[in-house]
């Protein structure tokens, strides 16, 4: 079955390509469980699991690793204290283990901070994105375009500055330059009346 094929499977933690593939046929608790999965709702599941086919341990720590996946869509710092409640565990033990088990699997690479009780998300893999969170998505790269295009402009305004300081350099070495070639030509002409006034008087004695 679906299940069975896909959910102990440590390489398929997208499920948005097998949920377009299910045909009307696949109905019934089959079906919600592949949704569960796709979604990483393992509250879901705790609550439905008697009405749901029964997972087999590597199963249900797929899911809680998905259920972090999904918590990483709408924030990258996760407390010890949610990750417990959504995973439905009571160990940070056992939750650190489903935490290592998400970066060797690569579906999240985080760091883990025990002193603090904190998960820190740099990036998650491909996800099947639920209604709910696109506005959180759409924001995000809002977000993120605005940061991009604000150090855009200070790049802009930084090198505008910069051309402008050396123009203004240039200009200002142009003008030295040309008082020096000035005073240089005043020195030369100086000197040349200087000659020719010591061989009038010359002449004259």
């Amino acid at each position: 079955g679906i299940n069975a094929e896909y959910g102990g499977s440590d390489t398929t933690y997208n499920f948005s390509d097998i949920i377009c593939q299910v045909t009307e046929e696949h109905t019934g608790p089959y079906f919600t469980l592949l949704h569960i999965f796709a979604t990483g709702a393992y509250l879901t599941y705790a609550e439905k699991i008697n009405e749901l086919p029964t997972l087999r341990e590597d199963e249900v720590s797929k899911l809680r690793v998905l259920a972090l996946v999904r918590m990483s869509t709408n924030q990258r710092v996760l407390k010890y204290e949610d990750m417990l409640r959504e995973t439905g565990l009571s160990s940070t033990q056992d939750l650190e283990l489903v935490v290592i088990r998400s970066i060797q699997c690569g579906v999240l690479d985080c760091k883990i901070d025990e002193a603090s009780q904190q998960v820190f998300v740099n990036q998650l893999s491909g996800y099947h994105v639920v209604p709910e969170q696109l506005d959180f998505l759409l924001d995000s790269l809002n977000s993120w375009s605005k940061s991009c295009k604000s150090a855009l402009d200070g790049i802009k305004s930084d090198v505008d500055a910069s051309a402008a300081e050396l123009s203004a350099q240039v200009k200002k070495q142009e003008a030295q330059l040309k008082q020096f070639e000035t005073a240089m030509s005043n020195i030369k002409k100086d000197k040349s009346r200087d000659v020719s006034s010591t061989k009038s008087r010359k002449r004259l004695a």
